[in-house]
């Protein structure tokens, strides 16, 4: 009887040792860096190109595990895009692209390494400037603005360097854009994109 009493009594101890360690988090984390998304068009005339920016994002952690995160990136393509047909160097478009989105967020918040991952909702804001010659011939150009809906999952890595620093050396999601307004005949409004971010995380506000 005394022996179960200490076998008791000693994993009443360690369970309460390993709630203890899972409850200690931070409460908030602002992640920032530099980003590319590798976009697909969908779009004969248009093959897939890459675009590069960053931004930042904020997290806040309701439990150890969850977390709840506003994501805000800004990508641009100022050396242009080709536009062709059949082959045929029509002209090139550049622009720029903004995505807003909101989402749940699952992390490790132990250990040398963190693993996270996330799902993600909100929209997507692009400005396009273009200029375009015909085959048949006459040449014209333009600039537009376009809004549609985001969203993206994805996982990623944060390495802890100091109690409030984190390395953040890989994060890599699918980034699914829509824009409704697509005014291209037999061109998809969808794009299935590649995203890359690679920044610091810091920490603040550790809970227990």
């Amino acid at each position: 009887m005394k022996n179960k009493l200490i076998l008791l009594l000693g994993f009443v101890f360690l369970l309460s040792v390993t709630m203890f360690a899972q409850d200690e988090y931070p409460k908030f984390e602002v992640p920032v860096g530099f980003s590319f998304v590798n976009v697909h068009p969908n779009q004969a005339a248009i093959t897939s190109f890459n675009v590069f920016g960053g931004g930042g994002a904020f997290v806040y952690n309701f439990t150890p595990l969850l977390g709840i995160k506003a994501d805000f990136m800004g990508y641009t393509q100022g050396s242009g895009v080709k536009v062709t047909d059949n082959g045929q160097f029509l002209g090139n478009a550049s622009g720029n692209l903004f995505t807003y989105m909101f989402g749940p967020q699952i992390k490790k918040h132990s250990g040398k390494l963190q693993p996270f991952g996330e799902a993600l909702f909100g929209a997507a804001h692009t400005n396009l400037d273009a200029n375009i010659c015909k085959l048949e011939g006459g040449c014209a150009s333009g600039s537009g603005s376009n809004n549609g809906f985001a969203m993206e999952y994805g996982v990623g890595l944060d390495i802890p360097i100091t109690k409030t620093i984190q390395l953040r050396p890989v994060e890599v999601d699918y980034l699914y854009t829509h824009f409704g307004s697509n005014h291209i005949a037999g061109a998809s409004a969808s794009q299935n994109n590649f995203k890359y971010v690679a920044g610091v995380n810091f920490t603040f506000g550790g809970n227990k």
